[in-house]
């Protein structure tokens, strides 16, 4: 006779609890169902597994070995019925999610983490771009939830961060030079890095002077890295910057006004009537519970 993986997970839940009553109990069963359960498997194995060490049940070096070796086809038959469970139930196998690149990375894939953690049979698929287009990332690309800077007019939007964006350039750029308040003729006179979205048009796109000349970028890593190099000024996430003017490397523009700009990031469900429980959960883990931060 062939053991089971019920016999299996009896066995793992003696061992885990210490006994054959705690066993018992955490799987709703009797006493001398568990008892017999594990007679059984010894039975047909020929092998002892347990042994008792005053009131605890504790693994012969045998049973270890045993169980060490069929412990991942037991956690593989229990994702395989919560992924069963999860789809009876109407509940997602993916998640497809675009997220603004301005969205903190530690944020986003500690909330990730704790996501996969609670549904492990639930895969996120991530798409990360700048300045998106929440109906554009529904219609073409099949987002179910987006974090993005402008929201639509609707209520299936909350507001989840706020993102300061200071006007900076390095320490021996001509505008930090200049050693005094500047003017907007003394912007007009150097080139910015701006960072642009997928779409090229005014809604992705940071504000401007039309009269300004200005370096197009598609990344905010890329708008970095040109401020650093010189032959830019720009307004760059201050989360991402500290570093550098903490170090002296940059140095924030003495600016009138206008020093410092900040952009919210909104969660954005499709559809309410799609909307399933994980979403909701990962919404909630992006903040769509509580009030926006300021970073």
């Amino acid at each position: 006779m062939n053991t089971t993986l019920d016999q299996w997970e009896v066995l793992r839940m003696v061992v885990q609890m210490g006994g054959f009553t705690a066993a018992a109990e955490e799987l709703h069963r009797s006493h001398s169902t568990i008892s017999y359960a594990i007679s059984n498997l010894q039975e047909q194995l020929g092998i002892r597994l347990l042994e008792l060490k005053g009131r605890k049940a504790e693994l012969t070096e045998a049973g270890r070995e045993m169980l060490t070796e069929v412990e991942p086809l037991l956690n593989g038959f229990t994702l395989l019925e919560r992924r069963a469970k999860s789809r009876s139930s109407g509940g997602d196998s993916y998640i497809y999610l675009s997220v603004d690149s301005l969205y903190p990375y530690e944020r986003l894939f500690a909330a990730l983490a704790e996501f996969t953690k609670q549904f492990p049979f639930v895969h996120p698929i991530l798409r990360q771009s700048t300045y998106i287009s929440p109906s554009v990332e529904f219609a073409s690309h099949g987002a179910g939830l987006c974090i993005a800077q402008r929201s639509p007019q609707e209520p299936l939007s909350q507001p989840i961060l706020d993102v300061r964006l200071r006007a900076v350039a390095r320490a021996d750029h001509p505008l930090n030079i200049l050693g005094r308040q500047l003017t907007q003729v003394d912007l007009l006179q150097h080139l910015a890095a701006m960072i642009e979205g997928p779409l090229r048009n005014e809604s992705s796109r940071q504000p401007r002077n039309p009269a300004q000349r200005f370096l197009s970028i598609s990344t905010i890593e890329a708008a970095i890295e040109a401020v650093r190099s010189g032959m830019c000024f720009g307004w760059l996430p201050l989360y991402r910057i500290e570093q550098f003017l903490n170090s002296g490397e940059l140095v924030g523009l003495n600016l009138p006004i206008g020093a410092e700009r900040t952009l919210r990031l909104h969660i954005i469900s499709k559809d309410m009537d799609i909307t399933s429980r994980e979403q909701g959960v990962l919404a909630n883990l992006f903040g769509a519970n509580r009030s926006p931060e300021m970073i």
